[in-house]
C-alpha cells in the first residue's frame, strides 16, 4: 500500500505540480518515513486530520445518499 501511496503522489506532483500543503489522515502509510521524507524533499507542508476525523464526514454521506435514493434514483 505504501508503494502505491508514494507512485500516486509522484504522479500527482509531475501532472499537477507541487501543492503548498497535503492533507492526510493519520494513517499507517502517510506517518511512515517514506512519505514524509517524500514531502519534506519537495518541500510541502504535512497536513493531518486529528484521531477519529473521518467519522465528522458521517452526516454528510448520508445526507448525499439520501438525496440520491430518495429523489435522484427514483
Amino acid at each position: 500500500m505504501l508503494r502505491q501511496v508514494l507512485e500516486v503522489v509522484k504522479q500527482a506532483i509531475k501532472t499537477n505540480g507541487k501543492p503548498e500543503i497535503l492533507n492526510s489522515d493519520q494513517g499507517s502509510q502517510f506517518t511512515c518515513l517514506q512519505y514524509v521524507d517524500l514531502l519534506k524533499k519537495e518541500n510541502i507542508k504535512i497536513s493531518k486530520d486529528g484521531k477519529g476525523r473521518a467519522l465528522d464526514n458521517i452526516y454528510i454521506e448520508r445526507f448525499c445518499r439520501t438525496i440520491k435514493y430518495q429523489h435522484i434514483y427514483l
